[in-house]
This record gives structure tokens, sequence and C-alpha cells, in this order.
């Protein structure tokens, strides 16, 4: 038999409301193909751009992206090939960091934050150069 473990501790009403923050869901075309992505905050702020890892999706910023609003109006991106976005013939990190542009300028911005995670670092690295 094993032991009793104890109850969870409560969560945070900080956590919970940040949690609670709904994403609103956008799409746009960048060249002929549907790049999906989710945003946060209040439009008219300065933009911070999520980017996925491989094989991944915007989802996977929503626990993150509530903390980031203050200030800010944050957006995750779909990459194509990935998530909600459409598909390519081929993909490689100029055609995504051209993505990961349009979706700041659609939301106001030529010069975002950017952040990655892992195959999004590499992303975010070509958008930054370019």
């Amino acid at each position: 038999m094993s032991e009793p473990v104890d109850p969870p501790a409560a969560v945070p009403a900080w956590f919970a409301d940040a949690l609670a923050q709904e994403p609103e869901h956008h799409a746009l075309e960048v060249d002929r193909v549907r790049v999906a992505y989710r945003a946060w905050g209040r439009t008219g702020l300065p933009v911070v751009v999520l980017v996925h890892g491989g094989a991944a999706h915007a989802g996977w910023w929503d626990h993150v992206a509530p903390f980031l609003t203050t200030g800010h109006r944050v957006v995750a991106i779909d990459l194509s090939g990935h998530g909600d976005s459409g598909h390519r013939p081929r993909y490689d990190f100029v055609t995504w960091a051209a993505e990961v542009m349009a979706v700041a300028a659609a939301e106001g911005s030529t010069r975002p934050a950017v952040l990655g995670h892992s195959m999004g670092g590499f992303v975010t690295l070509t958008a930054a150069i370019d």
C-alpha cells in the first residue's frame, strides 16, 4: 500500500487569473499559405512574438503568454506546417522568419521582441538578422 499524499496546494489567484485569459485567434496569408496565431493583451502596445519549437504549436505558450501582457501585445504563432497553419512543399528558417514578421506587422509592429523555444530560437535569430 502506498503512503498517503498531501492534497495539492491551492493555486494562487494571480496564477489562476493569468491562465484564465483566453487568447484571441487570428490568421493571415503569407506566400499563399494560411498562418494562424493567438494574441493576448491590448492592441497598440509593443509586440512580443513567441515562436514554438519543432513539432509543436502556438498552444505551448498558453501558460506563459498571459504573464507577459503587462505593457505588451503578446502573440504566439503557428509556423507553417504546425498547429492550425497550412502546409508548404518545403520549409526553411527564412520562410518561417517571414511568417513571424508578417504576424508582427499584422499586429502593428515592424520591430517586435521575439522569443523562440528550441527550433523557434533559430527562427527568431533568422528574423532578427533579416
